[in-house]
């Protein structure tokens, strides 16, 4: 009876083991998780101020180059989303401006009904 109530007893210890270990990673998982989302908050709020700061002076003097070639690529972006919206035979919302896909019945930004004739 000894060597099965040692054996228990090593189970129950290896159990107890595997139960913290487990807890430990899952623990650490967590963590890096949140780590990982506070990271991407992070950034969107560099982007979003990159782009306030871009706003309030790209017609001034600081930065000059980089404001002109943000205004650059913002513009090709725009012609080429338009070119994209032609081929796919979509349209803009008469509300907001936001791209529509053919045939919508909303705008899936600001909710408008948009009136389609094939509808």
């Amino acid at each position: 009876m000894a060597f099965f109530d040692d054996m228990k007893d090593t189970l129950t210890s290896v159990g107890r083991d595997v139960t913290q270990k487990t807890k430990e990673i899952s623990g650490v998982a967590k963590l890096k998780l949140d780590i990982k989302g506070k990271e991407e908050a992070l950034n969107r709020e560099y982007i979003a101020l990159g782009k306030h700061y871009y706003e309030m002076n790209k017609d001034g003097e600081v930065c000059r180059e980089q404001m002109a070639n943000v205004s650059t690529l913002l513009n090709e972006i725009a012609a080429m989303r338009e070119e994209i919206m032609k081929i796919q035979g979509g349209s803009k919302c008469p509300n907001c401006g936001a791209a529509l896909v053919a045939g919508a019945a909303f705008c899936n930004q600001c909710g408008t009904k948009i009136e389609n004739d094939a509808l």
